[in-house]
């Protein structure tokens, strides 16, 4: 193999990295793209490439929904730090919050106990 193409690959290689660290930290495709120049249908192909090269795996499936459960706390964490939300959507947003982070939990194996469990009986005193 010529030495560009197998440069070419290794640049690729090193973009599916880069592009799966980012997706595993609950980046959105578009959000990926422009952290790293590439194109959507880039990132898109360089998921691909790393699914490829781990394929079948349960750990694997079980990180990529975590990813996209990451992804949906995050996008729910930026809209109440933000302040618009009026008083009438804050509640439902902390429970997606606080919901997502339990089926996380249970993904991976760790039991954990409903906030509106644990917080009835005592108030305002769990937030």
């Amino acid at each position: 193999m010529a030495a560009p193409e197998v440069e070419r690959r290794r640049k690729r290689q090193r973009e599916a990295e880069q592009v799966h660290r980012f997706r595993m930290r609950g980046y959105s495709i578009a959000d990926i793209a422009r952290e790293t120049g590439l194109s959507r249908t880039q990132v898109s192909h360089r998921l691909s490439m790393t699914r490829s090269t781990r394929r079948g795996t349960d750990q694997q499936m079980r990180t990529d929904v975590a990813a996209r459960l990451d992804y949906v706390i995050r996008v729910a964490q930026e809209r109440v730090e933000s302040g618009e939300l009026d008083n009438s959507v804050l509640p439902s947003h902390l429970t997606v919050i606080a919901d997502t982070a339990m089926n996380k939990a249970r993904l991976f194996g760790i039991e954990a106990v409903p906030v509106r469990e644990v917080s009835e009986g005592y108030g305002d005193a769990v937030p």
